[in-house]
């Protein structure tokens, strides 16, 4: 009896601590797409950048589209870019490519990205960028003006 008591209490400490760990979010293991969407949500209506988050992609290919990123905010899609920096475009295959007009595609490693913008830009008003170094990644992100 008192081993399906100690079971019991450990599965309860377990669930405790998935949920608190499960909370910080935007970290290393969470979903990529859901990271940069809070993101955007915290810059939305600021002026300047976000500071550089890690992010890490487990498959070749992973497309976020600006309709993922863009959930619950105000910002139309046609005032988001996206930005590979140049250490992510510069190995072979790519590690991230931004040719596309409505997503970036990253491949399977760690990522830094930022959220910049200006919200009183004319055109792009946001812009999100990518890069291996949380460095590079901010140096990217360029604050439309």
């Amino acid at each position: 009896m008192m081993l399906v008591i100690s079971v019991i209490v450990a599965l309860a400490i377990l669930g405790v601590l998935m949920n608190i760990l499960g909370g910080l979010g935007g970290g290393i293991g969470s979903d990529p797409k859901q990271a940069v969407l809070q993101k955007v949500q915290a810059q939305a209506g600021k002026p300047g950048a976000s500071t550089a988050a890690k992010i890490k992609v487990t498959s070749d290919g992973y497309r976020i589209r600006k309709d993922d990123v863009l959930r619950d905010t105000t910002i139309l899609a046609d005032e988001v870019a996206f930005k590979c920096a140049d250490d992510t475009t510069s190995t072979t295959p790519p590690l991230c490519d931004d040719s596309g007009e409505t997503a970036v595609t990253l491949n399977k490693a760690d990522n830094y990205y930022v959220v910049c913008g200006n919200p009183e830009a004319t055109e792009t008003k946001y812009m999100i960028s990518f890069g291996r170094t949380a460095a590079n990644a901010d140096e990217a992100c360029e604050v439309p003006s």
